[in-house]
């Protein structure tokens, strides 16, 4: 009785594409979430396929686009496990960012540096409510409720909040020389 053929393992050189890239495989998965929420555990499926497919990676075709396609997938399946429980990014906002992601990775740590930075900068008052919204998942119609406004205002409240993270972000980057 003969044993099946075994398929070689990955290659030293593809271990070490894949462990190099690791932080702009979760930057551009986190992108494609919406948020670090699930970033994580998504990261480590996309790193199990990656793992399995190394067999079929041609190191003549660039290494993150090739990757960040199985987190898509990896990311999209998440997403759909997930709507199950709460409203995530709608299917053509998804689209665009997997899209972009693919011609453009993002930088590794250096927007979500950013970004924490930015946060920490903005007013209680407003980080509360970001966490409120985008943490917790509050609508905008409990929110609006529970401060006692309408939820038109809160609703212009929350994008001017996110006007602000935005220009803080870019100015951030463009500083580091980064944009």
């Amino acid at each position: 009785m003969s044993d099946p053929p075994t398929q070689p393992g990955p290659t030293p050189e593809f271990l070490l594409l894949l462990t190099s890239h690791q932080s702009t495989l979760y930057a551009s998965i986190s992108a494609l979430l919406g948020g670090v929420e699930g970033a994580q555990d998504v990261l480590q499926e996309t790193n199990v396929i990656l793992l399995q497919k190394a067999g079929e990676y041609d190191p003549a075709r660039g290494f993150v686009p090739w990757a960040v396609t199985f987190a898509r997938f990896q990311a999209l399946a998440w997403r759909q496990r997930q709507t199950r429980d709460r409203l995530v990014l709608d299917d053509a906002l998804f689209a665009a960012v997997a899209d972009r992601l693919a011609i453009e990775p993002v930088a590794p740590n250096r927007r979500l540096d950013a970004i924490e930075g930015c946060l920490q900068k903005l007013l209680p008052d407003w980080r509360s409510l970001i966490d409120a919204r985008y943490v917790h998942g509050e609508s905008v119609t409990d929110m609006a409720r529970r401060l006692g406004c309408s939820v038109n205002a809160m609703s212009v409240t929350l994008f001017r909040i996110r006007q602000t993270l935005l220009d803080c972000v870019n100015a951030t980057l463009a500083a580091e020389g980064n944009v």
